[in-house]
């Protein structure tokens, strides 16, 4: 199984075995709920049985709302400090903007272990006044308001809650192709999908939004829009209209 969740990061490699015995326990069951699209190929690829459906986690669109203000900071990463969530990718996309944009400004959002060795980085990287580690947050819908543009640089992802409260916030996205965030980022219509596991392959993307302040604004304005199916009360009435569904599981 492939998983950004804490036990299964102790693995470090995939294991067989451990796979085998989850699909085993999930074929067992009338349903199924999954948060993205790609746990639910997986399942079906494997032969799972059992009703399937995809339905993330219901936000709150008042909480959530885009600036009213002229933000502060240019990008912003929200997420654990921890190495598969790549922050490092993400500074090293600074240090280049930085080159041609000196007064680039980045918030990072969290806390972990990686934390000391982020700090090392952006002082390696000459950095240290374009980026801010603000620890973690309680309030932070207000951090994505005071940005433009939210950045995800990790190795795997699932349906990103994170993401999807920047997008409620209207921020633009760039984003690693992977896992389930295609299932929120329209490539090219409300953010970017990084393919490219390089700085420079996301601060190209990064770029092209900052760079341009019309194809942001019409950015920001999808992003906010396509989040709002996730909103809370969208995702009771999913919930209960798939509740509401016979479960097709051929075992029961």
């Amino acid at each position: 199984l492939s998983s950004e969740n804490r036990l299964f990061e102790r693995l470090e490699v995939p294991d067989p075995v451990v796979e085998r015995r989850l699909l085993h326990a999930l074929d067992r069951f009338d349903w199924i709920i999954t948060m993205g699209t790609r746990a639910r190929r997986f399942f079906a690829e494997r032969g799972v049985r059992a009703s399937c459906h995809v339905i993330s986690g219901g936000l709150n669109a008042v909480r959530y709302f885009p600036a009213t203000e002229t933000p502060r900071a240019d990008f912003i990463f929200v997420g654990r400090l921890v190495p598969i969530k790549r922050v490092d990718l993400f500074l090293d996309a600074i240090r280049q903007i930085a080159n041609t944009r000196p007064g680039v400004s980045a918030i990072v959002v969290g806390d972990g272990k990686e934390l000391p060795a982020l700090q090392a980085q952006v002082a390696r990287l000459g950095i240290g006044t374009n980026v801010q580690f603000v620890g973690q947050r309680a309030d932070i819908e207000r951090w994505l308001r005071d940005a433009r543009v939210f950045v995800m640089t990790s190795d795997s992802e699932g349906l990103s809650l994170a993401l999807i409260e920047a997008m409620l916030c209207g921020l633009p996205a760039v984003v690693s192709d992977v896992g389930d965030l295609g299932d929120l980022v329209d490539d090219g219509v409300n953010g970017f999908l990084v393919q490219e596991r390089t700085g420079a392959a996301f601060a190209t993307k990064m770029m092209e939004i900052i760079g341009d302040d019309a194809r942001r604004a019409g950015f920001a304005r999808a992003a906010r829009s396509g989040a709002e199916r996730f909103e809370l009360s969208a995702c009771v009435r999913l919930w209960d209209e798939t509740l509401a569904k016979p479960a097709t599981n051929s075992k029961v």
